[in-house]
Order: structure tokens, then C-alpha cells, then sequence
């Protein structure tokens, strides 16, 4: 497996793994539930890593793009902590807060690599 995709899924699973112990620390036990946010997150992650591969950081080094990723899983992983503490506990909040974190972080890395 190329390396670069090796840390990119480290970051992948320790991001998910952590957004599946916010939700059960929400009380979303649910697999319906837990399922659907689990998908949002997937399909995030992918969006994401699209994203950072084809628009990239402002340049193309392996090193900067592990950095995206890197920055990228901690400041959701920050989001969805804040979410849960500040008491959400339905999964469609966390499903669209993940969402539009998404689409956020994609047209902030399509504006860096345009304007720099």
C-alpha cells in the first residue's frame, strides 16, 4: 500500500473512530441512526480527500497534503466534540453539521489554490 494512502487512512480511522465515540457519548446507539451519520462521514472524508488531491493546499508536495488531512481530521474532530457538548443528540444534526463542514473545507481548499 503507497504510503501516502496509509496516512491518509490513519487519519481517516482515528478521525471516525473518535466521531463514533462522540455519538455514543450523545446516546445515538441506534444502528439506523449510527449508520447514516457513519455514511456522512465517509462520503465527507471522500469529498475531502478529493478535494485536497486535486485542488490541493497551494502546492503539491506529499508533505503539505498530509498536512491538509492532518489539520483537516483535528478541527472536525473539534467540531463534533463542541457539537456534543453543547448537547446534540440527534444523528441528523450531527449528519448535516459533518456535511457542511465538508463542503466549507472543500471550497476553502479550492480558494487557497486559486488565490495563491
Amino acid at each position: 500500500m503507497d504510503e501516502d494512502l496509509q496516512k491518509e487512512l490513519t487519519w481517516a480511522f482515528g478521525s471516525l473512530f473518535a466521531f463514533i465515540v462522540f455519538l455514543l457519548f450523545a446516546g445515538i446507539t441506534d444502528i439506523y441512526e449510527l449508520g447514516i451519520v457513519l455514511a456522512s462521514f465517509v462520503i465527507s472524508w471522500l469529498i475531502i480527500s478529493y478535494s485536497i488531491k486535486t485542488f490541493g493546499t497551494g502546492s503539491s508536495s506529499k508533505e503539505d497534503l498530509q498536512e491538509e488531512f492532518k489539520i483537516f481530521s483535528i478541527i472536525l474532530v473539534l467540531f463534533l466534540g463542541i457539537l456534543t457538548v453543547l448537547g446534540v443528540k440527534e444523528y441528523t444534526i450531527f449528519a448535516i453539521a459533518t456535511g457542511g463542514f465538508t463542503i466549507t473545507w472543500a471550497i476553502r481548499s479550492a480558494a487557497i489554490k486559486k488565490f495563491s
